[in-house]
């Protein structure tokens, strides 16, 4: 693992961690309805690998603040890690934006549902709207960003284009991986 790489991860880690203790965003970030701005975050997974690792542990710290501390922070933190993983192997694509939907929706719920005796559909559809509605704004207008302007990221090329690590899956511009 580079340098480099690492620094990035631990980026990705601290911002996420920030952003869902921040107070105000706080309040919102736990529990049976849920609307974590940190999770806008997971849109860079799907350009860039140190981000799967980074906001896995992000989502780890940012858990401390959680009421099912424990629980949240291990099960959390694998959640963001396969939701982060699916997304860097779907690439840039809007579908991909649909991955944590799912599996926080059916996995938060189903900790919810175990923790705190919540309704386990009722507890997963609340999470997945909350979710749903963090991709289809701020990860929406976030994905159409770094489409646009990787450079600012180092996440281009030197043609301008997505690196080839970036690039969508299955026949979008440019190989596959």
């Amino acid at each position: 693992m580079s340098t480099r790489l690492l620094v990035r991860a631990a980026l990705y880690a601290a911002l996420y961690a920030a952003l869902t203790l921040a107070p105000g965003l706080n309040a919102l970030s736990y529990g049976p309805v849920q609307f974590r701005v940190s999770e806008v975050l997971l849109v860079f997974a799907c350009v860039d690998p140190a981000a799967v690792v980074g906001l896995a542990v992000g989502t780890a710290l940012g858990n401390l603040g959680s009421p099912m501390l424990l629980v949240d922070v291990v099960g959390g933190s694998v959640l963001t890690l396969v939701s982060a993983a699916l997304m860097h192997r779907i690439g840039p694509r809007f579908v991909a934006l649909v991955a944590p939907v799912i599996v926080n929706g059916l996995g938060v719920g189903a900790m919810l549902a175990l923790m705190l005796q919540l309704p386990y559909w009722a507890s997963a559809a609340w999470v997945a709207v909350g979710e749903a509605a963090v991709m289809a704004t701020g990860g929406v207008a976030l994905l159409v960003f770094i489409k646009r302007h990787g450079d600012m990221f180092g996440l281009t090329d030197s043609t301008g284009g997505l690196k080839k690590a970036a690039r969508g899956r299955r026949g979008g511009r440019g190989g596959s991986s």
